[in-house]
């Protein structure tokens, strides 16, 4: 079985493909002669397309399955730097949302550009479990906070055991300090064997949290749901995730109740230079 196909037509025989190959399955060939894939080169192929969209003549067609992004127009945008600076800086935490939800569309756009996030060896292991209904999110906050109740009330050491008591009380005073009352949650998850697994999970989710502010959607990294779901069995029943996955992490979001007016200071790179 082969993975790529190169029209020799329009090969011009540069060997960028050869090049660029991270798993240097690509081959040279001789003069006046195009590069090839070995045929049992097809089992290490990591379907990075690479080959495909590197290639200046358009010359290399892959053959295994996949879904395209579907660009607007034939040229790549060029952003300023001082825009996409900019752009990515006013990323905010967002923890007041309106009552509103985020159509299935929008979020579908959103996880349409996620998808493309670096993972490794790109095996693309995350899927995605969006908890669209905001009473599901609410039973969720609830089943946190047991776990929290449950972890207060064991000889259990935990670092997080010193705050969970004046979470669980906010909660009973009618505050949600788990989800913040956010309509929605979106829940990364991995077979558990994967050894990149966590990893691909947080730049897939950094990469849907950017993605949504171009939509106006506000997300918030969700912490305590996140570490419950990892071991607490009520709430990882509840999620129904597929056999043998577990969750790497999560993400609240919903449209902001409130604009972001300006950007915070930071403290400056702290660098070392070899």
């Amino acid at each position: 079985m082969t993975v790529i196909s190169i029209d020799p037509e329009l090969c011009t025989n540069c060997e960028i493909c050869v090049e660029i190959c991270p798993m240097s399955i690509i081959l040279p060939s001789g003069e006046g002669e195009t590069p090839y894939s070995p045929e049992d080169a097809a089992t290490y192929c990591a379907k990075c397309g690479h080959c495909e969209v590197f290639c200046p003549e358009g010359a290399i067609s892959t053959l295994f399955d996949s879904t395209y992004y579907q660009l607007q127009d034939d040229e790549f945008p060029s952003i300023p730097t001082s825009e996409i600076g900019k752009y990515m800086v006013m990323r905010r935490s967002i923890r007041s949302y309106k009552d509103e939800s985020v159509d299935k569309g929008t979020i579908e756009a959103i996880l349409d550009i996620s998808r493309y996030a670096p993972s490794g060896m790109n095996k693309q292991p995350v899927q995605w479990t969006i908890v669209h209904d905001p009473e599901e999110v609410k039973k969720i906050a609830g089943l946190s906070i047991d776990w929290m109740r449950d972890v207060v009330a064991s000889e259990e050491e935990h670092p997080l055991k010193p705050l969970m008591p004046g979470l669980i009380s906010a909660y009973e005073m009618g505050v949600d300090p788990i989800c913040r009352a956010a309509p929605h949650l979106v829940i990364a998850h991995t077979p558990a064997e994967n050894p990149t697994g966590y990893t691909d999970s947080i730049i897939a989710l950094s990469w849907f949290e950017l993605a949504a502010q171009a939509f106006e959607v506000g997300t918030c990294w969700a912490g305590f749901f996140s570490i419950a779901a990892a071991s607490y069995k009520p709430l990882m029943d509840e999620l129904e995730l597929p056999q043998g996955h577990v969750v790497q992490y999560c993400m609240m979001f919903g449209y902001p109740e409130h604009k972001v007016k300006g950007i915070p200071g930071r403290e400056p790179a702290r660098v070392t230079w070899k």
